[in-house]
């Protein structure tokens, strides 16, 4: 329980100001919270003579190894803030402290509502334990399995097919046939676009980038296709105006290679195992634990949930 509660923890911020902050039941389920982790401390910690006094609150002690512990627990980002003030960090131990052992003065771990919240929070560990022993630990890839199950999806690892293109985008037909006219006589495609293309790409000579099929408006799409790399279009209208275009590049469609796409396979590989185990789990146990499900109660159950939330409709 104790391993298990420091597992739980957050940070010494958050519990401290909650308590400062909330009132009501809040303040109850903070206290009752700083209350295991204090027992967690206090059992995790046992002096040894290389262990240095830090603090002490009546017979209890705070050593150096009980600190260190404590801080290596913490998320890196809050480590970097406690390295700057640990005195800060050993003042809120003692102050989580003092709060656990007034609350053991009054006697609070006998309260109804405390017991309740850590039983609910030990049930939860519990059940959280057993599927980590169940599932999570069990769950194995085994070697060659990642590439037996590559090669037989190869096609779903393909990358698409990509076209890359640059274009001249002008307003009229004219202005495209006088384009078309000046690369007749030799003048480069890129800084024509640049002098001469009214679409934001003129600023990199025309150049859209790769793409694959559906990106872009149909007729451009059309007329890249029954392009060859370097090959130049006539004239494309399209609802921006007009256009000549030129393929620069173009990627056939293959498969990624298997050291790049391995550890997403396994991932899924170890999910669909994980979803396999603890289904088969939960079936085993309820066929042990024989669980019956009353159904004419469940369905009057349900009734009664619709008629609720017609009348409340209604309001």
């Amino acid at each position: 329980m104790k391993k298990w509660a420091l597992s739980l923890y957050f940070s010494h911020f958050m519990c401290y100001h909650k308590i400062m902050l909330n009132t009501g039941n809040k303040i109850l389920l903070c206290v009752i919270y700083l209350a295991i982790l204090i027992a967690a401390v206090a059992g995790c910690g046992r002096k040894t003579d290389s262990d240095k006094l830090l603090a002490s609150v009546s017979e209890k002690e705070i050593t150096l190894k009980d600190f260190e512990g404590r801080f290596s627990k913490l998320p890196s980002y809050y480590q970097d803030i406690v390295q700057k003030n640990r005195k800060r960090f050993l003042d809120d131990m003692i102050v989580e402290m003092i709060f656990y052992e007034e609350a053991r003065r009054k006697r609070l771990d006998e309260d109804k509502e405390v017991k309740d919240v850590i039983n609910e929070a030990r049930k939860k560990i519990l059940v959280a334990k057993l599927i980590k022993n169940e599932v999570e630990d069990k769950v194995k890839v085994k070697d060659g399995e990642a590439l037996k199950f590559y090669e037989a999806h190869k096609e779903d690892f393909k990358s698409p097919e990509l076209w890359r293109a640059s274009h001249i985008l002008v307003a009229t037909e004219k202005d495209a046939k006088d384009v078309l006219a000046e690369l007749a006589k030799g003048a480069d495609f890129g800084e024509l676009a640049k002098a001469r293309s009214t679409d934001a790409t003129a600023s990199r000579f025309g150049d859209i980038g790769y793409f694959k099929e559906g990106q872009l408006v149909p007729e451009f799409e059309k007329a890249c296709l029954k392009l060859g790399v370097g090959e130049t279009s006539g004239i494309v209208q399209t609802q921006f105006g007009y256009h000549v275009i030129r393929l620069t590049d173009k990627k056939v469609s293959q498969a990624e290679p298997f050291d790049k796409v391995k550890d997403f396979i396994e991932g899924e590989l170890k999910k669909k195992k994980r979803s396999e185990l603890f289904d088969k789990l939960v079936m085993n146990l309820k066929e042990k634990y024989k669980v019956k499900i009353e159904e004419d109660v469940l369905v009057s159950l349900e009734s009664l949930n619709k008629e609720a939330e017609t009348q409340e409709k209604a309001k």
